[in-house]
């Protein structure tokens, strides 16, 4: 039999690394997402609410001493952290879920923050796109004075948030414009209300949804 010729070989080798590149090129790469706080910003996380995939690294840059740093909550089966010294600390995601963590000393100034998988480092970039409109909790709840609320927009939408006391009247205006499609995280600061139940309301399109927020001073 015949031996293949050097230039077969080639031809193989090239369309074979041709048919890997494209595989990459619609994969999405693990990333290092960084949260900064304290000095400039103050008692506060920036940002305090990111989407992830597993396999990403969020990395927090500050002042540990004065910020220690500790998980509220985790997925099962993820790892929980805490760290009190030097200036910056990594965590892998490696479970897919919502993270929470706070300033063990700040938290009551409203110093939280929380980060959720959308998708896996590794598989398609369509599916870290949202696919339905989607109004999270607020996080924390119950909260003085601030409170983060998270919301997904599968297209370009007109998006009202406004928030209600018990007897339906209006106390304030999260958001009210026209957004394009993404996920998205709004903080209300309540310093200015008094502590009681509260709700929330997004209305988009034919999309309505109401949820409970409790603030406690």
């Amino acid at each position: 039999m015949k031996a293949p010729s050097i230039q077969a070989f080639r031809r193989t080798a090239s369309i074979f690394m041709a048919v890997v590149f494209i595989a990459c090129a619609n994969v999405a790469q693990a990333t290092t997402i960084v949260v900064k706080f304290g000095n400039s910003l103050g008692d506060t996380y920036s940002p305090s609410l990111v989407h992830v995939s597993v396999g990403d690294v969020i990395e927090w840059q500050g002042p540990f001493s004065f910020h220690p740093l500790s998980s509220v909550s985790v997925p099962a089966g993820a790892a929980s952290f805490h760290n009190t010294s030097g200036s910056t600390f990594d965590y892998t995601v490696s479970v897919p879920g919502t993270y929470n963590y706070q300033c063990d000393d700040h938290v009551s100034l409203g110093m939280t923050g929380s980060f959720t998988t959308l998708g896996t480092a590794g598989v398609e970039k369509a599916s870290l796109q949202p696919d339905a409109f989607r109004l999270g909790q607020n996080y924390p709840n119950p909260f003085n004075p601030t409170t983060n609320i998270s919301f997904d927009l599968p297209s370009q939408s007109f998006v009202s948030i406004k928030v209600y006391n018990l007897m339906g009247q209006e106390m304030a205006t999260i958001e009210n414009e026209t957004m394009a499609a993404g996920s998205y995280s709004k903080s209300w600061n309540a310093a200015a209300m008094p502590s009681g139940v509260y709700f929330y309301r997004m209305e988009t399109g034919n999309f309505i949804a109401t949820k409970k927020l409790i603030l406690m001073k």
